[in-house]
């Protein structure tokens, strides 16, 4: 098993199978509205992959940034 295949599997463990396939459903579906709002673009694809690395980038940035934050405890 790949270290990439055991992240998964850890992950599917801790939240079990739904919220992960849930989650997993949702960012496909994100990259597909994503890839049909750019199809019929006048833009090249290597521009459209660029962009889209940017904005999946940010995005993951930012989990980043909230995950690391202090949290508030009610």
């Amino acid at each position: 098993m790949t270290q990439t295949e055991e992240k998964i599997e850890n992950f599917t463990n801790s939240v079990g199978l739904d919220l992960s396939s849930q989650f997993e459903k949702q960012v496909s579906r994100t990259i597909q509205e994503l890839m049909d709002s750019l199809e019929n673009r006048l833009i090249e694809d290597e521009i459209k992959v660029d962009y889209a690395t940017y904005v999946f980038a940010k995005a993951l940035d930012e989990m980043v940034d909230y995950l690391e934050s202090p949290k508030l405890l009610n």
